[in-house]
C-alpha cells in the first residue's frame, strides 16, 4: 500500500535535495566556497546534534566517541568535510544541472568500493549499469566540446571536482554500511557533522577569511538557513520518516528525480544551456543507476 504521506515526504525532500545545487550556485556570487561549507555544515550540526539530544541518545554518543572515534573523523573528513568543498567548488565552475548529474552518479562508485571491500557480488545487470553509468558520465563531460580548449575550462575541473565529490560520498557510504550494525544514522550523521564542521573550520581559517561571515546579507544568511536547516537537517527527518513506512525499493526511486529536477531548475532559475548531449547523458547515468539499484 501507497502511504501518501510517504509520498508527500519523498517529494518535499528530493525538491529541496534538487534546489540545493541553484542554490549553492546563486550563493557562491556573494560567499566564498569554504565558509558555505563550514556555516551550512554548523547549521545542520547544531540542529542534528539538538534533536540527537532530545531523543536521549547521550550513552550512544559516549559508547560511539569512545570506542570508534577515529572511525567517526574520518566520516566527517569525507563525507562532510571533502564531499562539500569538491561540490561547492565544482558548482561555481561548472553548471549546477550538470553538477548535480555527476553528484547522483555516486552509486555506481558505491558499487565498485562495495564489491572491493565489503564482498558484495556485482552480477550482470550490475555491470551493464557500471558501464552505462560511466560512458553517461564521459557524454556529459567531454562529447560536444573541443578538447584542447575543454581542458583548460573552468567547467571541465568543475565536473572533475563533481565527480570527486560523488567518490567522497561513495566511500562515506561504504563506511557507513558497517557503522550502521552498531549505531542509528542519527548518531552517525550527527557526530561525523561534529567533525566534518572543525576540518571545515580549519580550511576557512587557513585558506579563507573567515570574518567575511560577518559581513554577510541578509538574502546570504537566508540561503544558509535553507542549506543548512531543511537541506541538510529536516530533509534528513523526511527521508527517514519516508523509509519507516515504505518499501526501501519504492523510496530509492524517487533519488531518480533528483538530477532531472535540478537541470530543470538549473535552465528556469539561471537560465543554463541543456544540450543534446545533455539528455543523452542523463538518461544514460540513470538507466545504469536504475539497473544497478534493481
Amino acid at each position: 500500500m501507497i502511504s501518501k504521506k510517504g509520498i508527500i515526504a519523498l517529494s518535499v525532500t528530493v525538491f529541496i535535495w534538487a534546489s540545493t545545487f541553484t542554490v549553492i550556485k546563486i550563493g557562491l556570487e556573494r560567499i566564498t566556497p569554504l565558509n558555505l561549507s563550514f556555516v551550512r555544515s554548523i547549521l545542520a550540526t547544531f540542529f542534528l546534534l539538538g534533536w540527537l539530544l532530545l531523543k536521549g541518545n547521550q550513552q550512544e554518543i559516549a559508547r560511539a566517541l569512545k570506542f570508534h572515534l577515529g572511525y567517526i573523523i574520518g566520516l566527517g573528513v569525507v563525507g562532510v568535510a571533502l564531499f562539500n568543498i569538491f561540490q561547492n567548488i565544482g558548482i561555481g565552475l561548472t553548471s549546477s544541472g550538470i553538477a548535480s548529474l555527476l553528484v547522483a552518479s555516486n552509486p555506481v562508485f558505491i558499487l565498485i568500493l562495495a564489491a572491493s571491500f565489503l564482498g558484495e557480488k556485482i552480477t550482470k545487470s550490475k555491470a551493464a549499469g557500471i558501464v552505462l553509468g560511466f560512458v553517461g558520465i564521459i557524454i556529459v563531460t567531454f562529447l560536444g566540446k573541443n578538447m584542447a580548449l575543454l581542458l583548460r575550462s573552468g567547467s571541465f575541473w568543475g565536473n572533475i571536482l563533481a565527480l570527486l565529490s560523488a567518490v567522497c560520498w561513495a566511500v562515506y557510504s561504504v563506511m557507513n554500511k558497517s557503522a550502521l550494525k552498531r549505531y542509528s544514522p542519527l548518531i552517525l550523521t550527527a557526530l561525523a557533522y561534529v567533525f566534518g564542521s572543525l576540518i571545515l573550520f580549519f580550511f576557512c581559517f587557513t585558506f579563507e577569511d573567515v570574518s567575511l561571515i560577518f559581513q554577510w546579507s541578509l538574502s546570504s544568511w537566508l540561503i544558509l538557513l535553507y542549506l543548512g536547516i531543511l537541506a541538510s537537517g529536516v530533509t534528513f527527518y523526511l527521508w527517514n520518516y519516508a523509509l519507516s513506512i515504505m518499501e526501501a525499493s519504492r523510496v530509492s526511486v524517487f533519488i531518480f528525480l533528483i538530477p532531472v529536477l535540478a537541470i530543470l531548475l538549473g535552465k528556469v532559475i539561471l537560465n543554463e544551456t541543456i544540450t543534446g548531449f545533455t539528455f543523452l547523458g542523463t538518461a544514460l547515468v540513470l538507466s545504469g543507476i536504475y539497473l544497478m539499484e534493481r
